[in-house]
């Protein structure tokens, strides 16, 4: 293989590697996992947060509970001492049994709108749940196939740089000295080929006495415009 040809396979793989490198950097699986782990975090607070609700309903319908047997148990106390009363303790009696059923009503109608608030506080848990549960399987699949893609990705770079060891070991120390100071100068576009009169980077297009100069060169010279690296590969390698 010639030696510009072997310039121009470094740079692709190195050009190969420099992207994969970008897509394992910024892998847009892994932002969008990062959205959905910051869901799934918010989904938690509020089912924290509605737990508590519902616990304090449940709690509310116990108190009511007891008021409600509390109440029950005045009024038959109540209605066990009302023989032998007078007049005006009956009166008194009356009045007591009136109070407490008009507190038996409003427990009564304390607890149906308690009761349908459970309901509702229960049905928005359950399907949180199940917010909750599907989200939890999109981010362990995703998580996994976001793994795959990250190794599928590195044993690709793996292979590109076995292979631009063979190749950098087959060019010449100077040669490889130039390319990867070009690389480093020109952010990895280093090498450019020659295509008729037309540098494949800078597109511009050579004079005929610029193309002698790099006839005379050899396959291997430097774009008199943009100063890179300039390579005529033979015909069976273009």
């Amino acid at each position: 293989m010639s030696t510009a040809q072997v310039l121009a396979d470094i740079q692709e793989l190195d050009l190969s590697l420099m992207r994969d490198a970008g897509t394992l950097e910024d892998m847009p699986e892994v932002r969008e996992l990062a959205r959905k782990r910051r869901a799934y975090l918010k989904l938690k607070g509020e089912a924290s947060h509605l737990l508590g609700e519902r616990k304090d309903i449940e709690t509310d319908l116990a108190e009511l509970d007891e008021d409600e047997l509390a109440c029950t148990a005045a009024v038959e106390e109540a209605q066990a001492g009302a023989a032998g009363l007078s007049y005006h303790e009956v009166q008194d009696l009356e009045i007591r049994l009136s109070d407490l059923a008009k507190r038996l009503d409003k427990i009564a109608h304390t607890r149906t709108e308690r009761t349908e608030a459970l309901a509702a506080q229960t049905q928005r848990e359950e399907k949180l749940t199940g917010d909750l549960t599907a989200l939890e399987r999109a981010i362990t699949e995703e998580t996994r196939q976001a793994r795959q893609r990250a190794a599928e990705i590195q044993e690709r770079m793996a292979s590109h740089r076995a292979e631009r060891a063979e190749l950098a070991a087959a060019l010449a120390a100077d040669d490889l000295a130039r390319y990867e100071a070009a690389r480093t100068r020109f952010n990895g576009l280093a090498v450019e080929v020659l295509s008729g009169a037309v540098p494949s980077i800078c597109r511009t297009t050579l004079s005929a006495a610029s193309l002698a100069d790099l006839s005379r060169a050899g396959e291997v010279g430097e774009c008199p415009y943009c100063h890179r690296i300039l390579v005529t590969l033979p015909e069976e390698e273009s």
